[in-house]
């Protein structure tokens, strides 16, 4: 798995700063590459992960651990996900802009004083 795409967003005033590393990735339904995601998690701080076509088993994304968030379509397919990994973060899952293929959420961070 190369270096993968990833986009680091900076919210700064005189007194918060606020990073946030997001990586996208597709699983092609694979158990072996959702393994080595967590790996690479893990190596980058990767904060939320953007999945296309994660690893399901009888209608549920697995292989990722309880401890992160996991946002999915409610019903159906799960053809995307995002799996927030930083406890840090608040996010919320937008029920009526979100289907099996896209998954949006509103996320809000706590900030870190300098």
């Amino acid at each position: 798995m190369g270096r993968p795409f990833s986009t680091n967003t900076t919210q700064t005033n005189s007194i918060y700063n606020t990073q946030i590393k997001f990586l996208q990735i597709n699983l092609m339904h694979s158990r072996v590459a959702t393994s080595n995601l967590l790996k690479k998690v893990d190596e980058y701080g990767t904060d939320v992960v953007c999945i296309q076509e994660p690893y399901v088993i009888h209608n549920k994304i697995a292989g990722i651990p309880r401890k992160h968030k996991i946002y999915a379509a409610e019903e159906g397919r799960h053809r995307s996900a995002i799996v927030v990994t930083n406890n840090q973060i608040d996010s919320l899952l937008l029920r009526q802009l979100s289907d099996e293929d896209t998954v949006v959420l509103e996320v809000v961070t706590k900030p870190k004083l300098l």
